[in-house]
């Protein structure tokens, strides 16, 4: 009988530490999200998003302007990272609501442009320590005999190529998490697109074609213009 319960006792101490690993394995993983997300992106990178000791030589551009006259007389137009970000420090006034305002402040929203991804970032100061999260976007386009249809997505692709799902939602910190994850942000980016919904309508619903390259945005509201072979377009 002493035979039969060794290998039982051995089996069952090695299922023990099996498990003791992944609890630990589990606790480090959290330790060390917990530790990225606590870390500021550095927002050096980014056109605009600091501000410049020297005054600019002219106001940043009015883009509910130049997207209307862009529309109106049917040419492209760009726009480029440090523009976007100086106009949304002259026009969006940051400020934390709620019962956190006392402690919490919201310092600025920028955006970070490269190749087909936009990232929507929003820093805050919590007692004096600086806090960013922020959301991945990608546009997507497509043609039908009705035209072009374009469609926002909210998030910035897969994580590895290999492995397409789950896509990347954003950064908490330095930390990228699922775009699951957006569920805990998201109401404070919907009221910061509340505030630009017209401008958001002039950029991405009236516009034919729609290009995010490194530090610049191309919108073009040109129809396409079809050439009597069928499947050929002329742009």
């Amino acid at each position: 009988m002493a035979n039969d319960e060794e290998p039982k006792k051995k089996s069952g101490g090695c299922v023990g530490k099996l498990v003791s690993l992944l609890v630990l394995a589990m606790i480090v993983g959290l330790a060390a999200a917990v530790y990225y997300i606590s870390l500021p992106q550095d927002l050096s990178d980014i056109g605009g998003a600091t501000p410049s000791l020297t005054k600019p030589a002219s106001p940043p551009r009015d883009m509910r302007a130049v997207l209307t006259k862009s529309i109106e007389g049917d040419y492209s137009v760009q726009i480029s990272e440090t523009e976007l970000n100086q106009w949304l420090a002259r026009e969006l006034k940051p400020k934390q609501g709620g019962e956190l305002a006392q402690w919490v402040t919201l310092k600025r929203v920028c955006v970070r442009l490269s190749e087909d991804l936009a990232e929507v970032i929003i820093e805050r100061d919590i007692a004096g320590y600086p806090l960013t999260t922020s959301m991945f976007l990608q546009v997507e386009q497509t043609e039908s005999a009705t035209g072009i249809s374009t469609q926002v997505h909210l998030h910035g692709g897969g994580f590895h190529e290999m492995a397409p799902i789950p896509t990347r939602g954003g950064r908490f910190g330095q930390l990228t998490v699922p775009q699951g994850f957006l569920i805990m942000v998201m109401p404070d980016f919907q009221k910061i697109a509340q505030l630009f919904e017209t401008e958001i309508n002039l950029g991405f619903q009236q516009m034919t074609r729609i290009k995010i390259e490194d530090n610049r945005l191309t919108l073009d509201p040109k129809q396409l213009k079809r050439i009597k072979k069928v499947g050929e377009q002329s742009f």
